[in-house]
């Protein structure tokens, strides 16, 4: 078994929020805009700090969209970035995962971001830096790793001694010839910072700081740390930033910081960042004056999804069997969802839909995403959804099958006659109109009966293109069977009246005395799929007054 297209793997994440796995891969033009933004940021950062060896460098960029939009997908997408490992270390916290929030709870959040090869990377390069100064024989650093002139004497190394420290196997510095080395060049908050990384502590010395004024000392230091040895910017990713006062007090105090060869990202909603500007005007007025301002509007866009559908297969093709034609084929199928469900129109929800109608088709060993794949897709994991506004309560799925040929206009038209002739026909066992007369004869009439007041009605449906040169055709033929009224159902063009042609046919419809219906897509499945139903003898229960309630809302009763 295969999955379609030829992939060995399902494309599509599985996950309801995206993991570092997920986001390898980065589809539409608005989420690739905005990364660019970021990296032409930290690239800018980064070559002014690198030239001028200056630290007093910070950018604030801000991330804007409404949930669903791929805003956590471009910062997890950043964060593993490899071109960004020689330049930048990331730390990525979810302020919606923490709670109570407090200056101590965000802090360690922040610090637990980071990811633990960069705490070994830093810690490493700190070692190092001691040992160098203890291989120079600087004063106190040999009694940091307990190294004195019996060791030289017997032979032993002082590289064996700093190997089995970074093993972690026993061996503790001390803490004291540390405090006098690392005094004589770093302040009090970047050595106790430094201690921490060393102790292998990092993340447990959250609570050590007593006020938000500590706290943000001790990120400055971290970031004077990181650059001076790791070679690096550090960059804080703030997910889901709201109006809540602990959380905006201590952005405000990190951008108020200034903190050093330091880029901030925060992603929040347009309605989070709203409150913010109720909430408080100090906050937002930073907020304004980002370095970036990434708005990922239109990233819902139909355009947008499929480029980030279309993505996930291109990335996993290694042997490139995905062709054009499947591409276009799959983007039509991609757009009926689209178009007619506002609900699916964001990457999130489009995303899952991918994921099990791949697994169908995998199950069905189908070498495409087929229709078939997406409709048993909806009906097993939206089994109560039904189109919106639909008369006849049309199902997903069954909407996705009768849509399927709604761009063959001239079955389409065809398809609706016999709706209609069905449609009045159940209107007749419902005991509103009388039974249907001959129309055979009548040219471009489709259907003829006596209303509840005994009124004859004649029925036409026109729906190509040519409708408005048939269009007074049709009204003479009607008029010719005697009839008292005259409904004539047509697509929007006619019913709309836009063009010269078709607004002088509505109007004379009007003088004739004729009614112009305007059966729109919407009203053409709900007619499908009552027909559909009533050719199958399935029209029962509530569906017996829906269908009455879609004869009266086309005039037919």
């Amino acid at each position: 078994m295969m999955y379609p297209y030829k992939l060995i793997q399902n494309p599509y994440p599985s996950n309801p929020t995206p993991t570092i796995e997920d986001t390898q891969i980065l589809g539409g033009n608005r989420h690739k805009e905005g990364k660019s933004a970021v990296l032409s940021c930290i690239d800018d950062l980064f070559s002014k700090i690198k030239g001028n060896a200056t630290e007093k460098d910070f950018r604030l960029i801000t991330v804007i969209q409404d949930v669903g939009s791929g805003k956590t997908h471009l910062a997890f997408h950043i964060r593993g970035l490899q071109q960004l490992l020689g330049s930048a270390v990331i730390s990525y916290s979810d302020l919606a995962q923490i709670s109570p929030r407090s200056m101590h709870s965000i802090y360690g959040a922040l610090l637990r971001g980071f990811n633990d090869e960069y705490l070994n990377d830093l810690r490493k390069n700190v070692i190092y830096y001691l040992k160098d100064k203890a291989e120079r024989n600087i004063k106190n650093a040999r009694k940091i790793f307990g190294y004195g002139f019996f060791d030289s004497i017997i032979g032993k190394k002082l590289e064996d001694k700093v190997e089995k420290f970074l093993q972690n196997n026993g061996y503790v510095l001390d803490s004291d010839a540390v405090d006098k080395v690392l005094t004589e060049e770093f302040s009090a908050a970047e050595v106790s910072v430094l201690k921490l990384i060393i102790e292998g502590k990092f993340r447990t010395g959250v609570n050590q700081e007593k006020t938000l004024e500590e706290i943000i000392e001790n990120l400055s230091a971290l970031a004077r740390m990181n650059l001076k040895f790791l070679k690096k910017l550090t960059v804080l990713e703030i997910d889901e930033f709201d109006a809540d006062k602990e959380s905006m007090a201590f952005v405000k105090a990190i951008v108020n910081a200034h903190l050093p060869s330091t880029v901030l990202l925060l992603i929040l909603t347009p309605s989070s960042y709203e409150q913010i500007r109720i909430a408080n005007s100090s906050v937002f007025d930073r907020l304004e004056k980002a370095n970036y301002k990434i708005d990922l509007a239109g990233s819902n866009t139909f355009e947008e999804i499929l480029d980030i559908i279309l993505e996930y297969i291109r990335y996993y093709d290694k042997g490139k069997n995905f062709t054009s034609q499947e591409e276009k084929d799959l983007a039509a199928r991609i757009k009926v969802i689209y178009d007619e469900f506002p609900d699916f129109r964001n990457v999130r929800s489009m995303i899952n839909i991918l994921y099990h109608s791949t697994e169908n088709a995998e199950v069905r060993d189908a070498s495409a995403i087929d229709e078939h794949a997406l409709e048993e897709t909806i009906k097993k994991i939206y089994p109560g959804l039904r189109i919106r506004g639909s008369i006849m309560s049309v199902p997903v799925s069954d909407f996705i099958k009768i849509q399927k040929n709604c761009d063959d206009m001239q079955t389409m038209e065809s398809d609706l006659r016999a709706a209609i002739r069905n449609l009045v026909n159940h209107a007749h066992n419902m005991g509103t109109v009388a039974a249907l007369e001959d129309s055979q004869n009548t040219s471009g009439i489709d259907v003829i009966y006596n209303d509840s007041y005994g009124m004859k009605v004649a029925v036409s449906v026109i729906l190509n293109k040519d409708s408005a040169k048939n269009f007074e055709r049709i009204s003479q033929s009607a008029r010719s069977t005697l009839a008292d009224k005259v409904v004539i159902l047509t697509d929007s063009n006619i019913a709309l009246g836009t063009g010269s042609a078709t607004r002088a046919a509505a109007v004379a419809a009007a003088k004739g005395g004729e009614t112009v219906v305007n059966v729109d897509r919407s009203k053409m499945i709900d007619l499908l799929y009552f027909s559909s139903k009533y050719k199958n003898d399935e029209i029962k229960g509530d569906d017996l007054e829906r269908a009455l309630t879609l004869a009266k809302s086309i005039k037919l009763c």
